[in-house]
């Protein structure tokens, strides 16, 4: 298998230039198009069945390269520990770079990860785990740094001893005025270690590309309640370049609560600024108020304004519904997120369903808003996309209703990140293994895994590739028959919005290519899908100008 893989990897690389490094986005915005699933295999991370892998996060470099992390229980010095990898083929294989083990033996609670740099040489990856005796409590906060290209440690930037949950966000992409080069933003719930019913909502950066935290603030203070998890996001467009930092979090009534309520707020007017007064979200609608969990945030950041010449905020959570004793996923949107307090709501789940563990992300290259859940209902993660403007908030376009290939799901906590190599989603989980085991798991709607130049046992047909690639006029697809049928070759959008048929018809066995005129096509990248009986395979190609 390892063989197969590595000659399906080389081949990428000689044929479509995977690895080249994309520069960052530019100014152009692609409207949001209709969308068809585009998911591939799933893809393990490392297959151990021997460790309980969870808490999956992802990130993306500039060029492309991925970074995933989980946490899982080292059997050798008895302790939780978390192991890093790095994928530099958008997600195909992954390679551990550095494997820690935990200080304090406790628990890791919760974890995030962000990447920063423009280039190789200041290529920097951000961990943050907390470590607690139980989910409700707090315990021993940290955020690292590493080296982006070993993996290797370099320097605690935080440390908290009595802290709830941390959240991570950075600029690095559209850096923020005053940032040198880049921008990190840390949020963080604690408690006062000296006056234990008190609780803070902290945020911290650095304007120096996280080498150093040169600003420390409370956002918010209470007495009696407990704060508990948060979210970080970072917003910026071309009507307010200085950017901004946009945070969301958890107020529960007592320390045993499991529900509460959600509140937000941003910096302003710069990333370093004091943040606004914190507005409560549930208490706009008296269905929601005190009775949602697990907040998460994305706000737009690119070279493009929104229709109110703003930015968007979207904050999502869980609200549980005691009528049928099920939760859905809703949230508030705002579309004018730097300067006014004008919230909408929005849904995106089905109500019949029992829905969980929400995650957003924005797309800056298509100005789209990425979303995926965890519907314990149908055991599926679903994949969502809605523009920036969200003219219809409640009418989310469907990409797939589940892209997990297997079922055995229980505690996926599904995440989706910004691949800026492609352009696109990428997504990690944790699927349930044997003995109780997580195994985490990677997938993506740009098909990681398609099958090319790979042998159909059962239909003997290979899908060889496509040339010139780059091409600007027109485009070669090769293939292979072992015996005859009937081909079909389509042509779709990064997008899934159908361009165009290459072929549909019968062919002898043996070598064939067949070609398709371009001409007419804007710079980008398409997708080819290939089908002849039962088999089926995709590759992608690029136009340019």
């Amino acid at each position: 298998m390892k063989a197969r893989l590595t000659f399906f990897v080389l081949f990428l690389l000689f044929l479509t230039g995977l690895n080249a490094q994309p520069g960052l986005p530019g100014s152009s915005v692609i409207p949001l198009k209709p969308q068809s699933p585009l998911f591939g295999k799933d893809i393990v991370i490392n297959d151990s069945s021997s460790q309980n892998q969870r808490q999956v996060a992802i990130c993306s470099a500039f060029n492309g390269w991925l970074y995933a992390v989980y946490t899982y229980f080292n059997t050798t010095y008895n302790c939780p520990a978390i192991k890093i990898f790095k994928s530099i083929d958008n997600g195909i294989i992954w390679t551990k770079i550095n494997d820690i083990i935990s200080n304090p033996v406790w628990p890791y609670t919760s974890m995030d990860m962000v990447v920063m740099g423009d280039s190789i040489s200041n290529l920097k990856l951000f961990v943050s785990f907390v470590f607690a005796l139980d989910e409700a409590g707090p315990g021993v906060g940290y955020v690292d740094r590493f080296n982006g290209i070993t993996g290797n440690w370099e320097e605690i930037l935080l440390q908290d001893n009595s802290c709830y949950r941390i959240a991570l966000s950075t600029d690095f992409m559209y850096p923020a005025t005053n940032s040198n080069p880049h921008s990190l933003g840390i949020l963080y719930s604690a408690q006062n270690i000296f006056t234990n019913n008190q609780d803070s909502i902290i945020f911290c950066s650095s304007s120096n590309g996280g080498i150093t935290l040169d600003n420390r603030q409370i956002i918010s203070t209470i007495t009696g309640n407990k704060f508990h998890k948060v979210a970080l996001g970072y917003g910026r467009s071309p009507s307010y370049p200085t950017g901004r930092y946009f945070a969301v979090w958890e107020k529960q009534e007592t320390i045993n609560s499991t529900l509460g309520h959600i509140y937000t707020a941003h910096s302003n007017p710069n990333f370093n600024s004091p943040f606004t007064t914190p507005v409560q979200l549930d208490a706009m609608d008296p269905s929601a108020l005190n009775m949602c969990r697990n907040p998460v945030i994305a706000c737009q950041y690119n070279n493009a304004d929104n229709d109110s010449a703003n930015l968007t905020e979207v904050v999502l959570f869980e609200k549980y519904n005691p009528s049928n004793q099920k939760y859905d996923i809703r949230g508030y949107y705002n579309l004018q997120a730097t300067n006014h307090s004008n919230f909408k709501k929005l849904t995106i789940s089905n109500s019949a369903h029992n829905n969980f563990q929400p995650s957003i992300n924005f797309n800056p290259f298509d100005s789209t808003f990425m979303v995926t859940f965890y519907d314990a209902t149908t055991q599926k993660l679903p994949f969502l996309l809605n523009n920036f403007n969200l003219n219809n908030p409640d009418n989310w376009q469907v990409v797939t209703t589940g892209y997990n290939d297997d079922d055995n799901l229980s505690a996926p906590f599904p995440k989706v990140a910004l691949n800026i190599g492609q352009k696109q989603g990428a997504n990690v989980w944790a699927n349930e293994g044997t003995g109780g085991n997580g195994i985490a798991m990677f997938d993506a709607p740009y098909s990681t895994y398609t099958g090319v130049s790979e042998i159909n046992i059962s239909t003997l047909a290979r899908l060889i590739g496509a040339y010139p690639n780059p091409c600007s006029n027109e485009i070669k697809i090769a293939f292979e028959l072992k015996k005859s049928g009937k081909v079909t070759i389509n042509i779709q959008s990064v997008l899934g919005q159908p361009l165009g048929t290459v072929t549909d018809q019968y062919y002898p066995e043996g070598k064939h290519v067949v070609q398709y005129d371009v001409s007419d096509f804007p710079a980008g990248t398409y997708f080819y899908n290939f089908r002849v009986g039962d088999f089926t395979a995709s590759g992608k190609f690029t136009v340019v100008r």
